[in-house]
């Protein structure tokens, strides 16, 4: 282990929790007496919390660059590949400070963000009915919501499959998709290890992948093939792979 990523780790430790914690005492008050129509003032406590994050996430690289490309007028669903536990808080990055998460369920067992999760209208992937998924996210969409998921489910195989859920709800809801690239996460903190390396950091959206562009039966496999493809294309190109 070199100094950097013992300095890394002490910094990122200390500077992120002690942001969490902070803001969580001043900021739980007021959500829990005014969480908003629908969460939507948990939701933006959430985006500035990740903000934060970013900060510290920023100085412990060695490089960042974030690119944005334009995107759709209205509610999209945000489609990333997954190889950290940092990518929940990379969205933030673009400004998208209204979004839906839906995530596997342990994030909801968490002291505190637990209960904002909840409060913010976020969907347990691992628990919820999907018809009752669906009626949800028809109801963010409606308060302008964009959705935002990690189709391969799990950041220990970065190059594993796209799964089609996310794909099927763009396409019954009508939302064009937006591919997030995030490179470098998976070396900066690998799954399973507690240690911040240094590393390259790349985030990128690229362009908007329409559900009008597939037809037949197999219409969500064949957009969330294109869709993984677009991001590890574009990841191989720059190097981030």
């Amino acid at each position: 282990m070199c100094v950097r990523t013992f300095l890394n780790t002490v910094l990122f430790g200390v500077g992120a929790v002690l942001w969490l914690v902070v803001t969580g005492l001043v900021a739980g008050p007021f959500l829990y007496l005014w969480p908003g129509k629908n969460g939507c003032n948990a939701r933006r406590f959430v985006y500035i919390q990740a903000k934060g994050i970013l900060f510290f996430m920023r100085l412990c690289s060695r490089s960042w660059r974030v690119e944005r490309r334009p995107r759709p007028q209205g509610p999209c669903v945000v489609a990333a590949n997954h190889a950290s536990a940092l990518d929940l808080y990379t969205v933030a990055a673009f400004g998208y400070d209204n979004v839906l998460y839906i995530t596997k369920g342990w994030v909801f067992k968490l002291p505190f963000f637990g209960k904002v999760m909840r409060a913010a209208g976020y969907i347990d992937a691992e628990t919820t009915p999907p018809h009752q998924m669906l009626d949800r996210c028809r109801q963010a969409v409606k308060d302008g919501c964009d959705i935002v998921l990690f189709p391969q489910g799990s950041r220990k195989n970065p190059l594993a499959r796209f799964k089609s859920g996310a794909f099927y709800l763009a396409i019954e809801l009508g939302l064009p998709v937006i591919p997030l690239a995030i490179g470098g996460t998976g070396k900066m903190l690998p799954s399973g290890s507690m240690w911040l390396r240094p590393a390259d950091i790349l985030l990128a959206t690229l362009g908007a992948v329409y559900p009008a562009d597939f037809t037949g039966p197999l219409d969500h496999l064949e957009m969330a093939r294109e869709v993984k493809k677009r991001i590890m294309d574009y990841l191989q190109k720059e190097h981030m792979l």
